[in-house]
């Protein structure tokens, strides 16, 4: 629902901001790039924990319980209908979308499968499949501003910093699964560090938003950033819980959800 919520807003404010609110809303074809999102990350995320089984016994017992409750057919089985729906909404579109989705679902399973066992990669990769709805209603709307992929490398990195806050709140099921995740390969200490480095890096390029592009009020989300990431940075340094660190992915999440909100105070007509 939240991609959903940002990929119209993103089209709506940055992308197109020449049509009116309903043009953009009846657009069949956008619509059918947001239901192919949704349903792509849908097979994902249930690929992605059926491969979680044995991290989420210790990490999330109450969930694994439930989850334990549908067999692996079924889970294999929802998996083939979304990703069906999303290539068949997605060839509505055009055959481009077709293989931009089909390549989207095939990366998702060479991550859950495969590339999680790399432990940089594995974060990276994680990462950009976040961000890669985006990239088809960037594509589709052939706009290619420098902003937008600046905002792009922006929440690339609080994504990656987020991925280590949320390894280090799940160590001990990582351990026991046998994850190569960053905190299990290097140590806590070495993932603070690179979680301080990740969240430099985004304050660089926040500030570097504020100082060099108008884009309307959104401006104030990217000065708030800097302050969310300084005060991130503080509750890391004093975490050792796992409860420490839930707290901070939660955080984490909260401030992605007012960056969404934040799309709709861009003003593209400025500058």
């Amino acid at each position: 629902m939240l991609l959903a919520v940002a990929q119209y807003l993103a089209a709506i404010y940055m992308l197109d901001g020449s049509r009116s609110l309903s043009a953009v809303f009846f657009d069949y074809k956008l619509m059918f790039i947001v239901l192919s999102s949704a349903t792509a990350i849908a097979a994902g995320y249930i690929i992605n924990n059926f491969y979680d089984r044995k991290k989420d016994f210790i990490n999330r017992p109450q969930k694994a319980m439930i989850d334990s409750m549908v067999s692996d057919r079924t889970k294999l089985l929802v998996v083939a209908i979304t990703a069906t729906l999303a290539l068949g909404m997605a060839s509505l579109v055009s055959y481009r979308a077709l293989l931009f989705f089909g390549a989207y679902i095939v990366a998702m399973c060479l991550y859950s499968a495969f590339l999680r066992r790399f432990t940089i990669l594995s974060n990276m990769v994680s990462s950009f499949l976040v961000v890669t709805p985006f990239l088809a209603i960037t594509i589709y709307y052939r706009s290619f501003d420098t902003v937008i992929f600046v905002q792009a490398i922006f929440l690339l990195l609080i994504l990656s910093a987020k991925k280590i806050a949320k390894d280090l709140k799940s160590i001990q099921g990582d351990l026991t699964a046998n994850l190569k995740t960053i905190p299990v390969r290097y140590g806590v200490q070495h993932s603070k560090n690179l979680f301080y480095t990740l969240l430099l890096l985004a304050m660089s390029v926040a500030l570097f938003v504020v100082l060099r592009y108008p884009i309307g009020k959104m401006i104030y989300f990217f000065i708030l950033s800097i302050l969310i990431a300084l005060i991130l940075g503080i509750f890391m340094f004093r975490a050792k819980s796992s409860r420490q660190y839930w707290l901070i992915d939660n955080a984490f999440k909260m401030w992605i959800v007012i960056g969404v909100c934040s799309l709709a105070l861009y003003d593209a007509t400025i500058g």
